[in-house]
């Protein structure tokens, strides 16, 4: 039996005290001094045609009493209240203010000391006649001693619209009840997370900052939720973690409610008590799956979005390095393709289980962590592109890597072939760079592995990895397919060239992201370091006259292209005509969409691919362009550079990596998230479905 059924087993006891020592102890026992009445705000007709009336349940205690809320917490019981007898009278709701809490013994209870009022909206069958309400309330009152008390109540509600003294008491409660959305208040991460025991991590924004906030937990008798601890976040909001417990005996079609105070602040959210990964209250998801249950789930999950990753723009850059990977086979140098493909196989894994223990690492540090976070690192960066042009250069055979003896030996010839070292660096390489975007699929099982431990994340990433490296291992199983591609000769030379050209390009694109992160000064620095050794390679084995024109073009081309982003605007993801972005506050949004508006809200990163895809192709579109800038607030933030913000938004919806976008409205209040591939149609619609004023559900208390 639960410390909660304990309490309550303790209370009722308690009121079933034998008569004869309770009327012997009446004199000496303090007494609750209960004063119930039932006020009458204004009637007014709703969208619809029904008539709504406002009442309230004015309920005043002595000194040193409290009643409960609709969750009473460890001990107590909710108020009960019985409309029968009412007339005209269709069905009635009660709001709840916000709670607080008492504790005693170790103790917790929640509930309402010495005066409360409950608002009620009450809907008339018939707005043309007058009504009558009646009510029995059973409240449970407690001081040293609890009791049961018990009121008989009703009141006139006249038919005519009126606004008598009582609705500025009953709005001035109304303002105390905690809703989805707060002026200023917002929940921006809400998860369950079940190690080392079950908690509820809460992430949450507020102006002015948060004092003493406390949690509330209702929705499921057999959950309850212990005291809170808080902790500041870098971006200035707060971390709230609430032991939970019950949560195995919990019923999952019943949705957990959260209720954050603070002083006279207050905000509801509601989440399935088995969700794991974070997510907004209430949000909807455009053309995904709801988050799988299981590990083996996720790993199929996360093995078809390793294979749909080697067809996503990210990977367009370094598609050279795959083509040159595949054809560069010599049956006179090697028998069989099926050791190249196993290595770059090997590479590809490899890469991925590379970045599930960095991550883990960091993560168990309390850094923030993501997918394609290594695009915001300089050194990273610097790195690749050195790697690149390195790539590039052994393609044009400005020089060759002889590795020492016995690796070569063992690894393959250093004659000027790709060894099975180049091979497997090729594949952890272009893995590396093919990174920087989310896929389908790849997004929820990241979000799976970054809400859990260091294991579940390696094998989480080991399966994207393998999924990732599947082509590769299908020729390596099947070799006999690469005698499908053309026989090496001269055409090679070509592809060489042109595989050379395209890591020039990608080093020039890390070298403008570089620029956008570091300043141009840095980015200029690292071309002139590249090509002046570049230069002196290509002096030895061309004309000079040829030389310095090939050189000059190329840092004529890299210096223009770098100071032209070193003067753009601090938005490197670009702003498509016609459309008026404003800058993502995410604390805002909820007082927007409560205002009525439609948000759109659009993250990406001068490295992310796909963003640039979706934004030429589909935000930029006529159609999608001309919805934006028609009555919807259009909302952009750049995370080229590491956002504690921005990362903690991304991780509330249970994205960990870009594109990312989201559209709130009146009918979407927790957001609809939008796939990672974006059509116009997909946009169009989730901002209608956003824009769409729910009509009002009535239901019966």
């Amino acid at each position: 039996m639960s410390i909660r059924h304990l309490g309550r087993l303790a209370l009722l006891l308690g009121m079933l005290h034998p008569a004869a020592t309770a009327a012997d102890a009446a004199p000496s026992r303090p007494q609750p001094n209960l004063d119930t009445r039932l006020l009458v705000g204004e009637v007014a007709r709703a969208d619809g045609g029904a008539v709504t009336a406002w009442a309230g349940l004015d309920v005043r205690l002595g000194a040193g009493w409290h009643t409960y809320w609709r969750s009473p917490g460890e001990a107590g019981a909710p108020p009960q209240f019985d409309w029968n007898g009412s007339r005209n009278v269709a069905d009635v709701t009660v709001e709840w203010p916000a709670p607080r809490r008492f504790s005693e013994q170790d103790i917790d209870t929640f509930g309402y000391d010495e005066h409360v009022l409950f608002p009620l909206r009450v809907r008339l069958q018939d707005g043309t006649a007058p009504a009558h309400l009646t009510l029995k309330a059973v409240l449970f009152v407690c001081s040293t001693i609890c009791t049961q008390q018990e009121a008989q109540l009703e009141t006139d509600i006249p038919a005519a619209s009126h606004r008598p003294n009582d609705q500025a008491l009953i709005d001035e409660w109304r303002q105390s009840v905690p809703r989805e959305t707060a002026p200023g208040l917002s929940i921006t991460a809400l998860r369950i997370v079940r190690q080392p025991k079950p908690q509820l991590l809460i992430e949450a924004q507020a102006t002015p900052p948060l004092t003493a906030p406390d949690v509330f937990l209702d929705g499921d008798d057999a959950v309850s939720g212990g005291r809170v601890q808080v902790s500041p976040t870098a971006d200035g909001g707060v971390r709230i973690m609430v032991p939970v417990q019950g949560l195995d005996q919990t019923n999952p079609a019943h949705p957990l409610r959260v209720t954050l105070v603070d002083g006279d602040r207050s905000i509801e959210a509601g989440f399935p008590v088995n969700a794991r990964a974070g997510a907004p209250p209430a949000a909807k998801t455009a053309g995904a799956a709801a988050p799988p249950a299981s590990i083996w789930t996720i790993l199929g999950v996360a093995l078809l979005g390793g294979f749909i990753l080697n067809f996503m723009p990210c990977v367009f850059p370094v598609l050279s390095l795959k083509l040159v990977s595949l054809v560069d086979h010599d049956p006179a140098h090697a028998p069989s393709p099926r050791p190249a493909f196993l290595a770059t196989a090997a590479g590809i894994i490899a890469s991925f289980v590379s970045l599930a223990a960095v991550l883990s690492v960091l993560k168990a540090a309390g850094a923030q962590v993501g997918w394609g976070l290594q695009f915001q690192q300089p050194a990273f960066l610097i790195a690749m592109i050195v790697v690149l042009a390195a790539f590039g250069a052994n393609l044009l055979g400005l020089f060759e890597i002889n590795l020492p003896w016995w690796i070569s030996g063992r690894l393959g010839s250093a004659s000027g072939r790709t060894t099975m070292a180049g091979h497997a660096l090729n594949g952890f390489v272009m893995t590396l760079l093919a990174t920087p975007c989310s896929a389908p699929f790849v997004g929820t099982a990241v979000a799976f592995a970054l809400s859990q431990a260091a294991p579940q994340i390696l094998l989480v990433f080991a399966a994207l990895g393998l999924g990732m490296a599947a082509p590769y291992l299908g020729l390596a199983a099947a070799p006999r397919l690469a005698a499908l591609f053309p026989r090496p000769g001269r055409w090679m030379l070509k592809l060489r060239t042109l595989a050379a050209l395209a890591m020039a390009a990608t080093a020039l694109w890390l070298l403008i992201v570089l620029a956008d992160i570091s300043g141009p000064t840095p980015a200029m620095i690292v071309a002139a370091a590249l090509l002046v050794p570049a230069l002196v390679m290509t002096g030895r084995r061309a004309r000079l006259r040829q030389t310095l024109a090939g050189a000059g073009l190329a840092v004529g081309i890299g210096l223009a292209l770098i100071a032209a982003t070193g003067v753009q605007q601090p938005n490197a993801v670009g702003q498509p005509a016609g459309i008026a972005w404003q800058p993502l506050v995410p604390a805002d949004v909820a007082a927007q969409v409560q205002a009525g508006r439609t948000v759109f809200v659009d993250i990406g990163a001068s490295w992310c691919l796909t963003c640039k895809v979706n934004e030429k192709l589909v935000l930029d579109s006529a159609a999608v362009r001309a919805r934006l800038a028609s009555g919807v607030l259009a909302l952009r933030a750049d995370w080229t550079s590491s956002s504690d913000s921005i990362a903690s938004y991304l991780r509330s919806f249970g994205r960990y990596g870009l594109p990312f976008n989201v559209v709130f409205g009146p009918g979407a209040p927790g957001g609809i998230l939008l796939p990672e591939l974006l059509t116009p149609q997909i946009v169009l619609d989730a901002i209608d479905t956003a824009s769409t004023v729910p009509q009002p559900e009535n239901h019966k208390t």
